[in-house]
């Protein structure tokens, strides 16, 4: 920890927000240019939106080999590498020919600045005291929720001024910049205890983590959380634009309507006394905007606030599931953390990415089954806590569970 305190320790908590920013920058900067990219490259819409599953699985990929990686190496040398490798997916994506190509740049984009969703948490959990990690891990699903509203917003200014592939430009320029600045501000973040990166290395760690019922359950919670979020991510240019008409700008400007439930909701978890307790909120109104967006779509009420408003609600659970999850997570105390993380993230993003790409095949072209799929997850979501919460009362003393109101999680070692 000398190291960290001998550093200014608003610098490298800053470097380390803003690195996880660089994954949502690629997801979403260039939505509102999903069109002029169609046009530009003789395709379809439909055939741009695989681009963004395509790169959710670069990110699933990335989540992995980071967390197998960081159990060998420094998690900030290799954060610096992935940004380079970021910049590079840029470049080629910038000068893609075609949809094909465009699609393979987006993936090595992803597996190059993705991997921040792991090493920052790796840096926070090997360099900060565990009761600054909640603080932390709160700002940074801020962070994350904000970046895809405010970026589609951003990108839809510039593209009145540059074009698509000058965004893309951009984007490699950003990760450049951030690889330079990453290696001087944040202190290097080394394994307590190396492990060579070996088949059976990763099998042991892999086991391990798939030996605790906390892993599947936090895992389970991220993952419900992000395929509802992600999915809309992705449909939101086809929502928004294709079926209601907005223009770019007011695309931008709705989408911070529901990262404005998500930020709440990780506000929330951040501000009250109990974490579960707030989860267990967040989840239930999470739970009750779904409902109302599932219900209003079905009903036919044809207004794009009574999509994305809802989702507002709906999102208030995705905001406070994300950090419990990974809070969940680092308490675990794994013996292969990287391992354990990447798989955790892993999980989640190949979710995100297989939801998606199940939803894009079907077709659907029309707000209610879209709605539907969109709110599914949230209500599951919904479903799972209150059932684990059911199954808890009956397992433990009224008092306990009156206490605590949601199941106990393994303490980490002390």
């Amino acid at each position: 920890m000398s190291e960290l305190m001998s550093l200014p320790r608003r610098h490298a908590t800053v470097m380390l927000l803003v690195a996880v920013m660089v994954p949502q920058l690629g997801l979403s900067l260039l939505n509102p240019s999903i069109p002029d990219m169609a046009a530009d490259l003789g395709t379809s819409v439909s055939a741009i939106q695989l681009t963004l599953s395509g790169y959710m699985a670069g990110y699933a990929i990335s989540m992995f080999a980071a967390g197998v990686l960081a159990d060998r190496f420094d998690a900030r040398t290799l954060q610096v590498w992935g940004l380079v490798l970021f910049a590079i997916g840029g470049v080629l994506a910038a000068t893609a020919p075609t949809v094909g190509v465009l699609a393979g740049a987006r993936v090595v984009q992803a597996i190059g600045g993705t991997s921040a969703t792991v090493l920052c948490r790796l840096v926070i959990q090997r360099r900060y005291p565990e009761s600054e990690r909640m603080q932390i891990l709160t700002s940074l699903s801020i962070v994350i929720a904000a970046t895809p509203a405010l970026s589609p917003f951003v990108g839809a200014s510039l593209i009145e001024i540059a074009t698509w592939r000058s965004l893309f430009g951009v984007l490699a320029a950003v990760g450049l910049i951030l690889a330079f600045a990453f290696y001087r501000l944040v202190p290097s973040a080394r394994p307590t205890t190396p492990v060579a990166v070996r088949p059976s290395s990763i099998a042991a760690g892999i086991g391990a983590a798939l030996r605790r019922s906390g892993f599947y359950w936090h895992a389970a919670v991220i993952s419900l959380a992000w395929m509802s979020y992600f999915l809309f991510i992705e449909q939101s240019a086809y929502l928004l634009q294709g079926i209601h008409r907005v223009s770019r700008i007011e695309y931008g400007l709705l989408l911070m309507i529901p990262a404005i439930g998500y930020i709440s909701g990780s506000v929330l978890i951040r501000r009250m006394s109990s974490h579960a307790r707030a989860y267990l909120l967040g989840t239930s109104i999470g739970g009750i905007g779904a409902t109302v967006v599932i219900a209003l779509a079905v009903s036919g009420v044809d207004s794009v606030f009574a999509l994305v408003v809802p989702l507002a609600v709906t999102y208030v659970g995705v905001g406070a599931a994300i950090p419990h999850a990974q809070s969940g997570l680092i308490s675990l105390n794994l013996p292969a953390q990287g391992v354990g993380a990447g798989l955790f993230f892993f999980v989640q993003m190949a979710s995100g990415a297989l939801y998606s790409s199940i939803i894009e095949a079907l077709h659907l072209r029309t707000i209610a089954p879209i709605a539907i799929a969109i709110g599914t997850p949230a209500l599951a979501l919904m479903a799972i806590t209150l059932t684990r919460l059911g199954l808890d009362r009956r397992r433990r003393p009224a008092a306990t569970v009156s206490d605590e109101a949601q199941p106990r999680e393994p303490q980490p070692a002390r």
